[in-house]
């Protein structure tokens, strides 16, 4: 996907990803398995404890769900990733925006994940080790991130382009919308302060 090849390139210079860092987290993988049981735990406890991100969950699904984060966080630990990798989490950011998980938890929950991994890197490693081994997984699930974070920014520019081209704005008229929108939400936070 031509869109993600352009993403990655931006994201993967931000974050300063690095390909080793693939190698990295497969050198210990043995070790870092351990601690997936914890993670996912972590993960849905969290989620299913506030009743706002309670609410995206379909009766009786933690269990694949669960399944799918295992996957995804064993799959991390397998080596280097090809393109297919990051067109997946593409397509899962779709699922997430059909289904009404907003950026703000993809992103709460990202870090928590980051955070867990970061406790059990320290617990497990010696300090220069901990901080290798951390921070190829936090460049590698901020990359993940990023990528889903745009997906929304494309879906909501896209959705809300092609609906008002349909109703006759043009493209110079929708920026002018935005753009107002944008300077009444700053008058509202100046306001406040």
């Amino acid at each position: 996907m031509a869109k993600t090849d352009q993403f990655f390139q931006t994201i993967s210079h931000l974050i300063n990803y690095q390909e080793s860092d693939w190698d990295m987290l497969a050198s210990e993988a043995s070790e870092i398995k351990k601690w997936v049981p914890e993670l996912i735990d972590t993960f849905y406890e969290t989620l299913y404890e506030l009743e706002e991100t309670r609410t995206v969950f379909h009766d009786g699904e933690r269990k694949k769900l669960e399944k799918t984060l295992e996957l995804w966080l064993v799959k991390m630990l397998l080596g280097k990733q090809d393109k297919n990798f990051w067109d997946h989490q593409w397509y899962v950011a779709l699922l997430h925006i059909k289904r009404g998980t907003k950026n703000l938890y993809m992103l709460g929950m990202m870090n928590r994940l980051q955070q867990l991994f970061l406790q059990k890197s320290i617990e497990t490693f010696d300090s220069e080790k901990a901080f290798k081994v951390y921070s190829a997984f936090l460049r590698i699930s901020g990359m993940v991130a990023g990528l889903i974070a745009q997906c929304y920014d494309e879906v909501v520019e896209s959705s809300t382009r092609d609906g008002l081209t349909r109703v006759g704005l043009n493209e110079a008229l929708i920026s002018r919308i935005k753009d107002m929108q944008i300077k009444k939400m700053l008058d509202e936070v100046s306001m406040k302060k």
